[in-house]
């Protein structure tokens, strides 16, 4: 079991059907080919055509642990969000987005005996952010446009889009540039 003990909460969608019933026997936790899983609360949520939508809640963190356990129930696990660690909610936070988690809360949330463990020190002067630099306009390269807003998609929910455009940039995209390319490095080979 990880050291913090911190409960995982994930939403899962799996292929078949299964009661709640046979999901609250997880509450004992269950061996699967040998390996010991600890109490799991796992929840149905609704069932959506072949399949089943479930929140799935546990303090341990073995290698494919919901697969494993939903496979012995005659589930097959097709998607798996982790929604929150510990105290921290992930809410709508992007695939591969980072938000930082304050220095008090961070300190309150792992408390004394793992900070001490991790060696953390949470009186040393925090460092200042420092941006990454711009890129300035210069004659060869001019600067991007950015369109920022917000776009349905075809479920109808609300995205965040970014749109980068190279403003009146005429030259060759960088993986055709410096090279010969295409049919006219070929005409050129030929004896």
């Amino acid at each position: 079991m990880p050291k913090t003990g911190w409960l995982r909460r994930y939403r899962v969608r799996a292929h078949g059907r299964v009661s709640q019933a046979a999901l609250d026997a997880l509450a004992d936790g269950i061996t699967v080919e040998g390996i010991r899983y600890g109490p799991i609360e796992a929840r149905l949520d609704r069932e959506q055509g072949s399949n089943v939508w479930l929140t799935f809640a546990m303090r341990e963190g073995k290698n494919r642990e919901i697969r494993n356990v939903l496979g012995a129930l005659g589930l097959q696990v097709n998607r798996l969000i982790r929604i929150s660690f510990g105290p921290f909610q992930l809410r709508e936070l992007a695939e591969g987005a980072v938000e930082e988690v304050g220095t008090r809360v961070l300190r309150e949330q792992i408390g004394e005996r793992i900070a001490q463990e991790a060696g953390a020190d949470f009186t040393a002067p925090v460092l200042q952010r420092v941006d990454a630099p711009t890129e300035e306009k210069t004659p060869d390269r001019p600067a991007a446009q950015v369109g920022r807003g917000l776009r349905s998609d075809n479920k109808g929910r609300r995205v965040a889009v970014e749109r980068v455009d190279a403003a009146n940039d005429k030259r060759a995209p960088k993986h055709r540039r410096g090279r010969n390319h295409g049919r006219q490095a070929r005409k050129r080979e030929r004896p």
